[in-house]
């Protein structure tokens, strides 16, 4: 599950490096380069963690299941 999360952070990162270097010279090419680029990366960083989070909530409730 760590790794899981190592990789989220790793790519929301990313995304989040992209957007700031964008956004230190601002011009129409760096701002679609944030939004191609830096945009998915963070989204695919949250989809990444809730999919940890989810496998680790399932696991969790199968060990604690009485059944």
């Amino acid at each position: 599950m760590i790794r899981s999360i190592q990789r989220a952070a790793v790519c929301t990162g990313l995304g989040l490096l992209v957007q700031l270097a964008a956004a230190l010279h601002w011009t129409p090419f760096t701002f679609i380069a944030s939004a191609v680029i830096g945009l998915p990366l963070i989204l695919a960083g949250g989809v990444l963690f809730l999919r940890a989070v989810w496998k680790s909530l399932k696991s969790e409730a199968v060990r604690q299941d009485p059944s």
